[in-house]
């Protein structure tokens, strides 16, 4: 018991040492923000959904209230063929996700970023999955779309710092 103690220990001052950090952690340095994004955006609902549940950060519906504008500027998915069987049907594909975003703040003209985020994922394909494989590809980017926001707000937070 002790001996599994011990190597805990280690184990966790060693990760502690060499700078390892949970993935996807941020802290946005602004006390406000305004988030401008077409409503049928899924990366907009997510940096919707995550900002609110920070505590400190404000979400404000007017530009000249916010510290920070967080803009989705575009984002378009799309799949192209990964990979072919002998018999030359499609076996499996490649989901790609493209973001563009941007940050300004109304207060400080050399705060403005503009940037894009390519996230990919692979998914098999089957003649006779369809209506499942669909629903897997629908579900991949949706957790694309999540993935990107989370990404957007790192970067914010680093930019902010």
């Amino acid at each position: 018991m002790k001996t599994k103690f011990l190597l805990f220990l280690l184990v966790v001052a060693f990760l502690s040492g060499c700078g390892f950090k949970l993935k996807g952690g941020w802290e946005i340095p602004y006390e406000t923000v305004y988030l401008q994004t077409d409503m049928n955006s899924q990366v907009g609902r997510a940096l919707k959904k995550k900002i609110s549940r920070k505590s400190n950060v404000d979400l404000v519906d007017q530009v000249n209230l916010a510290a920070i504008v967080v803009t989705v500027l575009g984002e378009n998915s799309m799949r192209e063929v990964s990979v072919l069987s002998n018999a030359g049907s499609v076996d499996e594909y490649e989901l790609i996700y493209k973001v563009r975003y941007k940050f300004y703040s109304p207060n400080d003209a050399s705060m403005d970023i503009e940037s894009q985020l390519v996230l990919r994922r692979k998914i098999t394909h089957s003649d006779l999955e369809i209506a499942a494989k669909s629903n897997e590809e629908d579900a991949l980017i949706s957790d694309m779309a999540s993935e990107a926001a989370t990404r957007i707000l790192v970067r914010l937070s680093r930019e902010g710092n």
